[in-house]
């Protein structure tokens, strides 16, 4: 592996604005996407509501490592592909290069929460809401401009993507990473190894949002942490499933001096045997906490966990 240098921000920023109309579910064009959400233990409940806050949780350290294994496999496919029609030495060395950069990680890595465009999903009840004895939250997806796109906070780069699916469209991705840098008509004098550097940032940026077809059925929209070189704000850390995970606090990137409500909308209760008193406690942690415009319900999945 090689050394990775710190990712260069504006560059990735300035491809990411270029592909900004290839998802429909963007914050800035959610379209019909009324309302993600967001699945959740009784623990992760109370913690979101009591201090307004969500975790971003490093990609590496995700529930399913075949995750970021397929991501990566797409991506060592494409430029494989890649490779077997190029024609000029500075094309090959320019995809080479690409494909070294990328066997090693984002310096400061790349921090995802996760939402569903479905609410009360068998799936996610199973896998994240303690079998069913858990809630999914609802929020608007607008709800999160004020941290996200232009409101980035000074700290990292932060967007609202949907996950893809589709091997096709995560190839396109791959590949118009790859030209973007490759023909940067800004400076045109730039050498490719610095362009380089950036088509393996705009891409690792992807991989969190590249899954297995066998999950679609999901729609998963994920909120994406990159953090700057010189970030003051560093990651927390917490113990789970044997491990030391790293994450940033949503609130702590917003930086406000006063809490900020976050933008939910809904809460379901998860259909487990406790639902119906789980329901009333559920509520009255909203009411103490002054999220009062929340609509409240259980599932009525036939679910005992």
């Amino acid at each position: 592996m090689i050394r990775r240098s710190p990712i260069d921000v504006k560059a990735l920023n300035s491809f990411l604005e270029s592909v900004g109309s290839y998802s429909p579910n963007l914050i800035f064009t959610p379209g019909n996407l009324q309302a993600i959400f967001h699945y959740t233990d009784l623990n992760g409940l109370q913690g979101i509501i009591t201090n307004h806050d969500l975790w971003l949780t490093h990609s590496q350290y995700s529930n399913d490592d075949e995750e970021l294994t397929h991501g990566f496999a797409v991506v060592q496919e494409t430029i494989g592909e890649l490779l077997a029609k190029a024609r000029s030495k500075r094309r090959k060395d320019y995809l080479e290069n690409v494909k070294n950069i990328i066997k090693s990680p984002l310096s400061k890595g790349v921090y995802i929460c996760c939402f569903c465009e479905k609410d009360n999903l068998l799936s996610q009840w199973r896998s994240y809401s303690a079998n069913g004895n858990g809630v999914s939250l609802g929020f608007k997806p607008d709800g999160f401009s004020y941290i996200t796109g232009p409101d980035s906070p000074p700290s990292g780069l932060v967007r609202l993507w949907k996950v893809f699916y589709e091997r096709p469209k995560q190839k396109n991705l791959v590949k118009l990473a790859l030209e973007f840098a490759y023909k940067d008509k800004n400076e045109p004098s730039q050498n490719f190894a610095k362009r380089a550097q950036q088509a393996a940032d705009a891409i690792q940026f992807f991989i969190p949002t590249f899954k297995n077809q066998d999950f679609e059925d999901e729609k998963e929209i994920r909120l994406i942490f990159t953090p700057f070189p010189n970030s003051t704000i560093k990651p927390q850390f917490r113990v789970s499933r044997g491990m030391l995970v790293p994450y940033y606090s949503l609130k702590e990137l917003h930086g406000s001096p006063s809490p900020r409500q976050l933008p939910i909308t809904s809460l379901c209760v998860g259909p487990s045997v406790n639902k119906h008193l789980n329901l009333e406690s559920v509520k009255m942690l909203l009411t103490k906490i002054g999220y009062f415009q929340v609509a409240v319900g259980s599932s009525d999945t036939p679910y005992r966990g």
